[in-house]
């Protein structure tokens, strides 16, 4: 798949949902890997199903002497899920949509 947008390698926590048929609204952690523009690797123990749409809130660290943090919003779909390999690794997930919003925290 060609990338439109340089993807940056940027650890970030962040905070995901989705809805599941069966279970209705579903809420996990994670740790982004990289991130670009309108995608991201997210690195978590409890992936979304293929196809999903997300929305996915990501926490900038501060900057010294800021008075406000910034985070960063996004809704997208979930192009590939990568299972653990063995209980070393954790899996993850790549998500694509709209350009990510910045807003202050």
């Amino acid at each position: 798949m060609l990338q439109k947008h340089n993807r940056y390698r940027l650890r970030v926590p962040v905070i995901f949902s989705w809805q599941d048929g069966q279970e209705g609204q579903r809420k996990a952690v994670g740790l982004t890997r990289d991130i670009s523009l309108t995608g991201a690797f997210v690195l978590t123990t409890s992936p979304p199903p293929l196809g999903a749409n997300i929305r996915l809130k990501g926490f900038l660290p501060a900057v010294p002497g800021a008075v406000q943090t910034l985070q960063i919003y996004g809704n997208g779909l979930v192009v590939r899920v990568e299972r653990p390999h063995d209980s070393q690794t954790q899996g993850g997930f790549e998500v694509a949509g709209r350009p990510f919003v910045l807003r202050r925290g």
